[in-house]
């Protein structure tokens, strides 16, 4: 049987045994060129290269991190340079024989490793990890406690022993300057869908086509190889990484890919529906055949009561030869859904008339832009200049409104002000204090840059420093939204919980710099703490 292009892309299914690498001698498979086309060195690599090759013979390299996100990958590609000098450990979740557990299986490992003169090189689960420094043989006492320092906090290097986690190497994050927010699943993507002639995916792309054979599955795969297309997707996986918080490994990408290709929906629907993926499930919450605006809900009802558009006919005769196929004829229940999610998805494309191109700013991800411009001042700041006067501006004018909004909802007094934070209500008596919230560039200019997705609120209240908290995706987005008066619910509990210490650390410095106002009626109080005396005035 010849190779199709549906069996090819079988490489990619978390159900393929190519999803999991292993060290054999078994003979080359024809998917072995496949899968080998879908190899991107990520920078976790780079890093345990460098720590490998200067391992000493008491040296142990830790390769942690989740199912899936590559590390019998990285382990296999090292063992035939480095399987003379160092032993290998491609998986510390199994153990040696039936009757062993993984705990008693390591303690083998261990016992060997301090009886040879090699250094151990092994992959395992952070779950793992931790099980092993409660439970493991009290004569590896040293693996434990370097293993709980590592636990603890930043501690990559214990001793000899290298700890290296893939969550301290994310696959999507801000790059002051670079289009996509993930380097690697752009080039991941490009592997599998640019049309090259080197690339054996395309080659039997071409030949499918070329035969009339499979042609959703050929749309889809030409899609996937517009540079636009790759785009629109790679954000969509990063608002799931920032807004759900849902970890994205490398067998995920793969499995999302597969189904995109794959499912029986062209790839637009098949990037929201689906819940036979985890990531599609997290994706479809994003969906733009959700989005409720003027001109798409016009769109939609001159569709479906098949009123005459012109251009829209002649967009949708000329993507037929993408192998895309809408019927003006007839139309059928569902097609403008599935018309708005191919409008997103090609929004930076050029096709046809381009009558896709008038909905483009519908699909406007302007919050998750002006996050990353927020993101790339905060760690590029270098003081002063008109940087320092964009970050006062936000904090200033979005973020400490927002959050003083937030914390005043219940007091109608002061819904407005930016200086007081309410309190409480004693009777019939609100209670508030006088409050000066501003952006901390001192504490700015000495914090430690991070090379994740996140940044910090940097606030102080008078002349004192509050703690630093992360300001999340989720976090700028409610602000945003507490600043046109939305209250919130039970779906931003997670995110209330932030913005609650924030105001409870705000609270805890106002009260101690001794100025207080009482709300009764219509009657305004002004009570000061001086010497031990307090004093009340009573306002206009």
């Amino acid at each position: 049987m010849s190779m199709t292009l549906r069996k090819a892309l079988s490489v990619l299914g978390k159900s393929s045994p190519f999803s999991v690498s292993t060290v054999s001698d078994k003979a080359s498979d024809e998917l072995d060129i496949y899968k080998n086309r879908l190899y991107v060195q990520q920078d976790i690599e780079k890093e345990f290269a460098d720590r490998a090759e200067q391992l000493g013979p008491h040296g142990v390299i830790f390769l942690c991190g989740s199912s899936g996100d590559g590390k019998s990958e990285i382990l296999t590609r090292f063992y035939s340079r480095l399987s003379e000098t160092c032993d290998f450990h491609l998986d510390a979740t199994h153990s040696f024989a039936p009757h062993e557990t993984a705990i008693q299986a390591l303690d083998q490992l261990f016992d060997k490793f301090k009886n040879s003169n090699k250094p151990l090189i092994l992959g395992i689960n952070v779950g793992m990890l931790a099980n092993y420094s409660k439970e493991g043989a009290e004569r590896h006492r040293d693996f434990r406690e370097s293993i709980d320092l590592f636990l603890s906090g930043n501690h990559n290097l214990v001793g000899e022993f290298h700890f290296l986690d893939f969550e301290n190497f994310s696959k999507f994050k801000f790059a002051i300057g670079e289009e996509s927010y993930s380097e690697f699943a752009e080039q991941l993507i490009s592997n599998l869908a640019c049309r090259e002639n080197s690339n054996p995916f395309y080659l039997r792309a071409l030949e499918a086509e070329s035969a009339g054979v499979e042609t959703k599955l050929v749309a889809n795969f030409n899609m996937l190889s517009m540079p636009g297309v790759r785009r629109v997707i790679i954000t969509q996986l990063f608002k799931a990484r920032l807004l759900k918080d849902q970890f994205i490994t490398t067998r995920a990408i793969l499995d999302l890919l597969h189904h995109l290709l794959t499912a029986d929906g062209y790839l637009f629907d098949n990037l929201y529906v689906g819940t036979a993926n985890e990531l599609v499930q997290r994706i479809s919450e994003f969906d733009p055949a959700l989005l409720r605006t003027r001109a798409l809900d016009d769109f939609i009802l001159r569709y479906e009561l098949g009123l005459p558009d012109i251009e829209l006919d002649v967009f949708v005769a000329q993507i037929s030869s993408l192998n895309i196929c809408f019927s003006r004829e007839g139309v059928k229940r569902g097609d403008a859904a599935s018309l708005i999610r191919l409008f997103s998805l090609l929004r930076e494309q050029n096709i046809s008339n381009n009558y896709h191109q008038q909905f483009t700013s519908e699909f406007s991800e302007l919050t998750l832009l002006s996050y990353a411009r927020m993101w790339s001042l905060h760690m590029g700041y270098q003081g002063g200049g008109n940087d320092k006067k964009e970050i006062r501006k936000y904090y200033h004018n979005d973020f400490i409104t927002g959050v003083l909004r937030y914390a005043n909802r219940n007091a109608p007094q002061l819904q407005n002000s930016r200086g007081e934070i309410y309190l409480g209500e004693f009777g019939t008596v609100k209670l508030s204090a006088v409050v000066e919230v501003k952006f901390d560039f001192d504490a700015l200019a000495s914090l430690k840059k991070s090379r994740g997705v996140y940044f910090s609120a940097l606030l102080k209240v008078f002349d004192q420093s509050l703690k630093s908290l992360p300001l999340t995706l989720n976090l700028f987005q409610l602000v945003e939204k507490l600043n046109y008066g939305y209250r919130p619910n039970k779906y931003d509990k997670n995110t209330v919980v932030i913005l609650d210490d924030i105001v409870e650390n705000i609270k805890n410095v106002a009260r101690q710099h001794g100025e207080l106002k009482l709300y009764e009626g219509d009657i305004t109080y002004t009570a000061k703490m001086d010497d031990d005396m307090i004093t009340v005035d009573r306002g206009a």
